[in-house]
């Protein structure tokens, strides 16, 4: 993506060429605060930036609004931090109980609690500052009662619950009418997930842009981002380009490879993947599912084979969610069984290898494989594909550097056995039941969403799907809500198992 033309409306400072990682420019060499000096080097133990901070730096310490085109896991989290927080040594909090500064608004619940974490090091010696996330899955009134503590330097928020308070905690408003920075942290990951008209409501409690600095961070600049970067930011706002066109191309150039078998052997091929993938050191393997109930089941599938399985989706609690988070970000010879809550936005450094189970659009493809050969890493990818998702599938990755592997080097036979063993307990365990049966609906709705791609009639989808419940291990077709059925269009489809 090209930076704005418009040169009234923006200044690019990019260079163009391809950068690495890591520059040569010194944080010691920053006209910054010593408490922050001291967060650097002591509490983080960074000497050089990244070139994410290196080239946003100089920009935003300036007082220029900046729209900065950057990858997640290049440093860009203190790009912005940084400069918000060295306009607080004027701040005084106990004069200013209520006013909070510094507003991130951030697209997920993990992303923003990483984000709120490296304010607290980065505030580590600046006194009396204090860091709040407030974000959708957790108790708004524990939430409260800490913003009435005072003292809040930094603000981290997903959209949804920033406007839960707006609309329902008393004085919030007002506490925000002063800000001084404002961050869109994934502005394009903002925008992807529908929160297009959450953030036009935000904009409306905010002060106006003529009062602020507003920094928007985007690993993408498609039109729409810029559109918003001409709402948010101030007329003669900076465009740092710190990807370039070949770096955002990183996706054609990561080994991938694509296999497909039956129905009956996903399972046994799963599982000699990552029995493969255990024998390299210091394994960092995400695996992602096409729903979170799928991803539940299966990472509970394959606990009960001793693999050292994580999980990650949104059917759990934001605490586990953080602490698996937390656990995979600082762990190594790990793997994490995830739906898409982990395709975008994270930071989770050293992933080796990404593998992806199931139809999935391209967009979706191109996100999950980015999580690997992150920072001028290395890094490949695996797509295991049911045998009649192939065809459709090739279709939508046209253009990408998929080399085929037969099935057959798979060497599933001994994987076979050990996945009917795990299967068995199905029957025996009442919570893996319950997880087959959920996996099974889930299933069910996702391909139903995909009968035209995959050219399918809703008795072919009821036939594959009843098939698929037999490699949970379930004995029977699971039960269907009369109401369920009605809303998948399903109603009348021969094969199902209804209730009430």
């Amino acid at each position: 993506m090209a930076p704005p033309r418009d040169e009234d409306d923006a200044v690019s400072v990019s260079s163009g060429k391809r950068l690495v990682h890591t520059s040569d420019k010194e944080f010691q060499s920053l006209a910054i605060s010593e408490p922050s000096k001291r967060a650097l080097a002591e509490v983080f133990k960074y000497q050089f930036m990244t070139v994410v901070q290196a080239e946003t730096l100089p920009v935003i310490l300036a007082g220029r609004d900046c729209l900065a085109k950057a990858k997640t896991g290049t440093g860009k989290t203190l790009a912005f931090l940084i400069p918000a927080i060295e306009k607080l040594p004027g701040w005084r909090a106990s004069e200013t109980q209520r006013h909070i500064p510094i507003l991130v608004l951030s697209p997920n619940r993990e992303l923003a609690a990483q984000i709120g974490a490296e304010a607290e090091q980065l505030l580590r010696f600046h006194p009396n500052k204090r860091v709040v996330c407030v974000v959708g899955g957790t108790n708004i009134n524990t939430e409260k009662n800490s913003l009435d503590r005072g003292n809040v330097a930094v603000l981290v928020a997903t959209p949804g619950r920033l406007i839960d308070h707006f609309e329902s905690t008393r004085g919030f408003q007002q506490s925000l009418s002063g800000i001084s920075t404002f961050v869109l942290d994934e502005a394009d990951q903002l925008l992807d997930m529908g929160f297009k008209p959450a953030l036009d409501r935000i904009l409306g409690f905010l002060p106006p842009s003529s009062l602020r600095q507003t920094l928007l961070f985007s690993a993408t600049v498609p039109p729409a981002v810029k559109q918003i970067a001409d709402v948010f930011l101030r007329r003669g706002y900076s465009y740092v380009d710190t990807v370039g066109e070949e770096a955002e191309q990183t996706h054609l150039h990561v080994q991938q490879h694509l296999t497909s078998v039956s129905m009956d052997d996903m399972n046994a091929a799963l599982l000699s993947m990552l029995s493969q993938q255990l024998l390299t050191p210091n394994l960092k393997f995400i695996v992602f599912f096409t729903t979170a109930r799928m991803a539940g089941f299966e990472a509970d599938l394959f606990e009960t084979l001793r693999l050292p399985v994580l999980q990650i989706h949104s059917r759990m609690s934001q605490n586990a969610r953080t602490r698996t988070s937390d656990q995979f970000r600082t762990g190594t010879n790990l793997i994490l069984f995830s739906s898409d809550v982990s395709a975008r936005g994270l930071d989770y450094p050293d992933v080796t290898y990404v593998l992806q189970v199931g139809f999935t659009e391209k967009s979706q493809y191109i996100h999950r494989l980015g999580r690997t050969a992150r920072a001028g890493r290395e890094g490949s990818g695996m797509l295991l594909l049911h045998d009649f998702e192939e065809n459709a599938m090739r279709r939508e990755l046209s253009g990408l550097p998929l080399e085929k592997i037969d099935a057959s080097a798979l060497q599933m036979d001994a994987c076979r056995a050990r996945v009917s063993a795990a299967l068995g307990e199905v029957g025996r365990n009442a919570d893996l039941r319950t997880a087959a049966e959920q996996s099974y609906q889930a299933w069910l709705g996702y391909y139903n969403g995909k009968l035209r791609v995959l050219n399918w009639s809703k008795d072919t989808l009821v036939d594959r799907a009843n098939y698929y419940s037999r490699t949970l291990g379930l004995s029977q077709i699971p039960a269907l809500q009369k109401k369920t059925v009605g809303k998948m269009g399903l109603k009348g489809v021969a094969g199902l198992r209804i209730v009430g």
